[in-house]
């Protein structure tokens, strides 16, 4: 495959082989498909746990402001105790 990048990019690519964290272009694109592609996982498991929340709340589960208030200082308080 070949892919043809604008300038901007072509300057990035030859500035990361530069320093010296890799050896070629391919290098570079390949880490970036990686880091692409975990951004896409954690997106998509994201928006699975919004829609799960949002779930909760059409069912009826979850917290009043004063038990999430009280929740917290609990978490704060144990956190603390364990510092």
């Amino acid at each position: 495959m070949t892919v043809t990048l604008p300038a901007v990019f072509e300057s990035f690519v030859r500035q990361k082989i530069a320093t010296g964290l890799y050896q070629n272009a391919d290098e570079v694109v390949e880490e970036s498909l990686g880091l692409m592609r975990q951004q896409e996982r954690w997106k998509m498991a994201a928006s699975a746990k919004i829609d799960e929340g949002l779930q909760d709340m059409v069912e009826g589960r979850f917290l009043t402001s004063t038990e999430s208030m009280a929740d917290m200082e609990a978490f704060k308080a144990n956190w603390r105790a364990k510092a």
